[in-house]
């Protein structure tokens, strides 16, 4: 399989998740991938692009972040970068989270739906990298 790729540049709002979550499906279709892999990429994508609209900008604020979907022979990678508010220190490397946590389920879920999850904040700049094998 050629490796496909598309990017897509989304406000930040909620109401705008949904067509990041249409293309998750679409990659994942046009990938071949199965049933509930793509579920599971759905779910942690729309969980991060939901963490970014609230958490990054707060709900109402001007803003927006960009989504690129990269598809390969054998995984896809999705990276979300936005220059809302950085995920707070220690968050991206707690341990489990309780289930009835009032913070940080959001991560917890993302980690349960992809096999490889990187974060990094620089110079304004915050960029998520989800991957899930196939």
């Amino acid at each position: 399989m050629q490796a496909r790729q598309t990017e897509r540049i989304l406000p930040a709002d909620l109401g705008a998740v949904a067509a990041l979550a249409d293309d998750v499906r679409a990659a994942c279709r046009a990938a071949g991938v199965d049933e509930a892999i793509a579920i599971d990429l759905e779910i942690a994508v729309v969980e991060a692009a939901n963490n970014i609209v609230v958490h990054g900008y707060g709900p109402g604020a001007p803003g927006h972040y960009s989504a690129r979907i990269a598809a390969s022979a054998d995984a896809i990678t999705i990276t979300l970068v936005d220059r809302g508010a950085p995920i707070p220190a220690g968050a991206f490397d707690a341990g489990e989270v309780a289930i009835d946590s009032e913070s940080g389920r959001g991560l917890a879920i993302i980690r349960a739906c992809v096999d490889d999850l990187s974060y990094s904040s620089s110079a304004g700049e915050n960029r998520l990298t989800l991957t899930r094998r196939f």
